[in-house]
């Protein structure tokens, strides 16, 4: 990565779902860090639209991308300590994908990120990948058509979870993070979910609440594989957030997006990942990160 502007480099890393829906035409979610420079610690969430040139015999595959990067910076402030900064930029792409053998996929991408008065940078990754389609690799005119697609709706599931929470200072204090979710299959390809949510005691934060999303999710594999993107309002109670008069905050509420991918391990047992994003409104946004054993019944 590398911030225009501040003339500093960093490492940066991706983790990026795209999903093809014609011949040419793609969509992409990407979680993207962009590593640490003098006064920011920026990552965030990517979503583009994505156009795909035509090449021979579909043995690779060039495309361009257009789209919103909705940032989370941890920047610097005077007085030591650190200010989480939210915003919203347009974000331009040109990725280079190759297909092997057993379905594995390499990519290569350069993305613009070009914020009006934030940092302005250029990142390049090199990724390897999983083909989920019904043949080996994309072929024409099947692109968008996901392999052994079921037309059943998620049944119900109770999971588990434990992980760690980090919150997005420049010290990034971490805690042990427990969770438990209820969650239920709307429509195809809509799951809505509850969930109560304990982050730990990183020391500056001591936050546990009530989550409700929605869910958009894909399934592959006869349903053995799951992954989604959930977003809804977490109502919290921070015991480490006081008031001026010294008593405890009366619950609050803040955005809570969430990525997740699950695998059966059999019938009714499966394991699920999720990792969560909390948008706070008083420079203490944290990432979950949790990994959870579930009964589907």
């Amino acid at each position: 990565m590398r911030a225009t502007e501040i003339k500093e480099s960093s490492y940066s890393y991706h983790l990026d779902y795209r999903q093809d829906f014609y011949r040419n035409f793609a969509a992409s979610l990407a979680y993207i860090n962009e590593g640490h420079v003098t006064g920011h610690h920026r990552d965030g969430y990517a979503v583009e639209a994505w156009g795909r040139l035509p090449t021979p015999h579909d043995h690779f595959a060039i495309s361009i991308g257009l789209g919103a990067y909705f940032f989370y910076d941890t920047q610097t402030m005077p007085g030591g300590g650190s200010a989480d900064v939210h915003g919203t930029a347009p974000i331009f792409s040109v990725s280079a994908a190759g297909y092997l053998p057993n379905r594995m996929t390499y990519r290569v991408s350069v993305n613009q990120i070009l914020p009006a008065h934030e940092m302005k940078v250029t990142n390049a990754v090199i990724g390897i990948g999983y083909w989920f389609g019904q043949n080996e690799k994309p072929t024409p005119g099947e692109l968008g058509h996901a392999r052994d697609e079921q037309t059943s709706v998620t049944e119900n599931e109770l999971t588990v979870f434990m992980g760690q929470s980090v919150v997005n200072t420049f010290f990034s204090q971490s805690a042990r993070a427990y969770a438990i979710e209820y969650r239920r299959g709307i429509v195809k390809h809509v799951d809505w979910t509850a969930a109560f949510i304990y982050e730990g005691n990183p020391e500056i934060v001591r936050r546990s609440g009530l989550a409700a999303q929605a869910w958009a999710v894909n399934n592959f594999f006869e349903d053995h594989v799951s992954v989604g993107i959930g977003l809804g309002p977490y109502v919290f109670i921070d015991r480490k957030h006081p008031t001026g008069t010294g008593q405890i905050n009366p619950a609050a509420i803040a955005p809570l997006a969430s990525l997740t991918v699950s695998g059966r391990l059999s019938e009714r047992w499966y394991l699920r990942l999720i990792v969560d994003r909390v948008t706070s409104s008083y420079n203490r946004d944290a990432d979950i990160m949790l990994l959870g054993l579930g009964y589907r019944y």
